[in-house]
């Protein structure tokens, strides 16, 4: 498997003197590609803040962030935009589906915004249905949705635009405890059929008999 994603020595700090705080500290990771890593440990050991520095909504306040052989870390915020819509998919615990909108239709704003070929909105929204094991709902708005179907219709929207890399904060935090199976046996699946680097931040234990590799983050540092 080779590396698509590192993070090299990366610091994040927030506040100065007194109120000074850092959230992530000096962490070193390696993601590959068809690899599912899990990032655990206990609320406010800093692994939102190290997602989304891996996902590049965060600058790090020291360290490099590389994307597949290139240190995007140092690049301006006007470029981070395209940075993301290229190599990233994202799937959050609340969901952040529109409801106005069907399933496909959430999936196709994705595309739309990834500008992907308008004629094959429809099309590409259904086939990423189809991946996730939705395809017979893509009629269907969230509110007629049980929450595991609402869950994969993120996942679909994430894989909007093929991005080598998925970034899933709590994905199943929101779920019953077999639906939070069913989500983690999809995630699995999207790493080793599809070829994705899959990071999950979880405080959900049976995650880690999903993951291809765990870590243990506390107080910003990786635990041996």
């Amino acid at each position: 498997m080779d590396t698509i994603l590192e993070t090299k020595n990366v610091t994040k700090v927030y506040g100065e003197g007194d109120n000074r705080v850092v959230a992530v500290d000096s962490v070193t990771l390696a993601l590959k590609r068809r690899e599912l890593l899990l990032i655990m440990g206990p609320s406010g050991s800093g692994k939102t803040t190290l997602l989304s520095i891996m996902g590049c909504i965060l600058h790090p306040s020291q360290g490099d962030v590389v994307l597949d052989g290139r240190t995007v870390s140092g690049l301006g915020s006007d470029a981070l935009p395209d940075i993301r819509k290229r190599f990233f998919g994202f799937v959050f615990q609340s969901f952040n589906l529109f409801p106005s909108l069907k399933a496909a239709e959430n999936v196709e704003l994705v595309l739309r915004l990834k500008n992907h070929d308008k004629k094959r909105l429809k099309t590409e929204a259904l086939e990423l249905l189809d991946k996730v094991g939705l395809g017979k709902r893509s009629d269907f708005y969230p509110s007629d949705m049980s929450g595991g179907e609402k869950q994969r219709v993120a996942f679909a929207r994430a894989l909007a635009g093929d991005p080598p890399v998925i970034l899933a904060d709590e994905p199943t935090a929101n779920l019953d405890s077999k639906t939070g199976m069913d989500v983690l046996r999809l995630l699995r699946a999207l790493a080793e059929d599809f070829g994705k680097g899959i990071v999950i931040v979880s405080h959900d234990p049976k995650a880690e008999g999903f993951a291809h590799r765990a870590v243990f983050l506390e107080d910003g540092r990786i635990k041996e």
